[in-house]
């Protein structure tokens, strides 16, 4: 008999001990549910802030492109003002000398006239 009451109380304790390791499962679990349930919750909150961050990313990327080709357009327009004034210039030297080579001709035909007067002069002291 005690050998009876000794396997009941040992088959009661092992029905008693499953019982808590079945309701610590379960809560195992639902624990495991819920952190899930969080963890696919970020996920989304995740995937949402990397489309936002994208679109701005992108917005920039345009804006920095739109830049780009200003500057370019403001470089070629500066490069043709520049040749324009480089050529301004060169044609302003190109006066500047045809005008001083106008004004050494013209020296020489007074210088020459001189020595025609000087001779002339020499001449008529003779």
């Amino acid at each position: 008999m005690r050998a009876a009451i000794s396997h009941l109380v040992k088959k009661v304790t092992l029905e008693l001990i499953y019982d808590a390791v079945d309701e610590r499962t379960r809560e195992i679990k639902d624990e495991i549910k819920s952190v899930n349930g969080r963890i696919d919750s970020v996920k989304e909150e995740l995937k949402d802030e990397i489309k936002s961050v994208n679109g701005r990313i992108d917005i920039v990327t345009i804006r920095i492109d739109q830049m780009r080709q200003e500057v370019r357009e403001e470089i070629g327009q500066m490069r043709q003002e520049h040749k324009e004034d480089m050529k301004a210039i060169y044609d302003r030297f190109k006066t500047v000398d045809d005008n001083f080579n106008s004004v050494n001709a013209r020296i020489d035909q007074i210088h020459t006239r001189l020595d025609q007067i000087m001779h002339m002069l020499a001449d008529l002291r003779r």
